[in-house]
């Protein structure tokens, strides 16, 4: 657990309104390079395969349930939410998102490089593979993600909570972590990367767990 309340990350609250069928419901995605304020884009628009590179969402709702391929690099999104997503691959890298949510989204693989997070809470859904290399994540919580592979290698991490995750294998190699607490969260598949740990939480559970790590990084030898 965080060893003080400000270590908690700042949740988002977007500014939406309460019912989000009343923003302005769209027959077609967005646009690359678009400017979009307050817009709907329901469940049942098809965004396979739509380019909305450099596009900015201010206050729009994305809750489309198909989504392979939908390319959302450079992007701004500002208080929006984000939901139901599937999609075998989705390229959101070099992007900025804040106060933002994103709720059961079920991806393949995620490309999420060099994206920037501001207050951001991320609940529920699967990700087989999210490359977040070289992110710049603040104020960031994954709750109740399943993420098979994470890759954080030379990421920055301030403030940064995983509750009621399951990690597969993570690499920190290279990363600078604040306040990044993994204590509430099942590692199961091993981690790159140990002596770059510095700044995270974890649980007396996975402190044993990771033990052996520990002695290899610190060359240490362990007889019975």
């Amino acid at each position: 657990m965080p060893t003080s309340r400000e270590a908690l990350p700042a949740l988002p609250v977007p500014d939406l309104p309460a019912d989000e069928d009343a923003l302005v419901r769209q027959d077609a995605p967005p646009r690359a390079g678009g400017d979009h304020d307050g817009e709907l884009f329901p469940a049942d628009l098809d965004l396979t395969g739509v380019d909305a590179h450099d596009s900015r969402l201010l206050g729009c709702v994305v809750r489309s349930t198909r989504a392979d391929g939908f390319r959302l690099a450079g992007a701004r999104l500002v208080d929006c939410r984000v939901a139901g997503l599937g999609a075998t691959e989705a390229l959101w890298r070099n992007g900025t998102w804040r106060d933002t949510i994103v709720q059961g989204c079920r991806v393949g693989a995620l490309d999420l490089s060099g994206a920037s997070w501001n207050r951001v809470l991320v609940q529920g859904g699967r990700v087989d593979f999210a490359n977040l290399r070289a992110t710049e994540l603040v104020d960031v919580t994954f709750d109740g993600v399943d993420l098979r592979d994470l890759d954080l290698g030379a990421a920055r991490l301030v403030r940064v909570r995983f509750v009621d995750c399951r990690i597969g294998h993570l690499d920190v190699t290279g990363a600078r972590l604040q306040a990044v607490d993994l204590s509430g969260s099942e590692l199961t598949e091993g981690l790159d990367g140990v002596g770059d740990l510095r700044g995270a939480v974890v649980s007396s559970g996975q402190l044993l767990q990771l033990g052996p790590l520990f002695a290899e990084h610190l060359g240490v030898r362990v007889r019975d």
